[in-house]
Formats: C-alpha cells, structure tokens, sequence
C-alpha cells in the first residue's frame, strides 16, 4: 500500500458507508476514520464546527485512511485530498428499513455509540427531530449535493466511484495498487 493512500465514502444515512468503509479498511488494511465520532460529543452535542474540522483534518494526515461521512463542512474542506471518493448512492426505499431497524435496535440495546458514549433514545427513533425524519428530509438534497461534488472533484484527478449496492470484493480489487 502506498504511504499515502485515502478514501472517502459519502452518501446519505444508512446507505452503508460506515458497513463499506469498515470492510475495505480491514481488506486494505487502512485506518478507518467515522466522522460521527469526531462530530459528536457527549450529550449529543455536536463539536465545534473549526475542532471538528481540525480533527478530520489531523485524522487525514495520517498516511492511509478510509473516512465515512457526509458532514458538508469535513467534504468540501477535505474530500479532494482523498484518492478516491465513494458515492453509496443507496435509494431511500432500501435505505430508510436500515435505518428505522438500526435506530429501533440501538434504542432496545441501549448501545453506547463512538467514543462520546451517546446512547440512541425511542426519541431518536420517532420524535419530530429524529434521524429517521432527518434522513427521510435530506436524501434528496445529499444526492444532489454528491452529485456537484463529483463535478467539483472530476477535474482535480480524484477516482470518483459511484455504487448502489456495493460490492466489496470488487472495490477491494479496484482500489487495491497493482503489485511492483
């Protein structure tokens, strides 16, 4: 592996970035960085908008790393620094089971999530502010914003991979540097 690679996976919530990105990262052997740690701190309070971007961008000067996450801020300041970008381009109708499951499950189980130790609430699951509305609000809006990232980045020599049902293996043998 180059001493030097990154990638970035972007798409709108639960369309599997964080699943994709941890399979590629233990295939590449890369770090994986999930911005919702770097994001959220204790109480659900989200981070200082410049500690957050600093963070990422510290996390990213590491050699070899595979970020997920669509937090505008981190993909605008920092997605053209990666060598390739992953668009899980996942339709709401797939996307939107996985997440009312996730949230019911992580709410029964009470699991403690990333480093902050937040816990996902039945309020997550059906309050007006929960992240099943939040994703059901914003789907549109993520997909055209990916899709002006694409043609942002398409000239600064960054691999643009879009999917909608990935397949690791295959994204493991393309992303993979060809042996010297």
């Amino acid at each position: 592996m180059s001493a030097r690679m990154g990638y970035w996976v972007v798409g709108t919530p639960a369309a599997g970035k964080s699943t994709l990105a941890r399979r590629l990262a233990a295939a590449l052997d890369l770090r994986h960085v999930e911005l919702d740690d770097a994001f959220w701190a204790a109480g659900w309070v989200p981070a200082d908008a410049d500690a957050f971007l600093g963070a990422v961008g510290a996390l990213i000067d590491e050699p070899g790393w595979i970020v997920d996450g669509q937090y505008g801020g981190a993909v605008e300041a920092y997605a053209a620094r990666a060598h390739a970008v992953i668009w899980v381009d996942t339709p709401l109708w797939v996307s939107l089971p996985r997440l009312v499951r996730r949230t019911v499950v992580r709410a029964w189980r009470r699991e403690p999530m990333w480093s902050a130790g937040n816990v996902e609430t039945w309020w997550h699951a059906i309050g007006p502010d929960s992240i099943i509305w939040y994703a059901i609000s914003v789907h549109h809006e993520q997909r055209r914003e990916n899709e002006k990232l694409f043609r942002r980045l398409a000239p600064l020599g960054v691999r643009l991979i879009r999917v909608r049902h990935p397949d690791v293996d295959a994204l493991v043998r393309e992303l993979r540097p060809a042996a010297p």
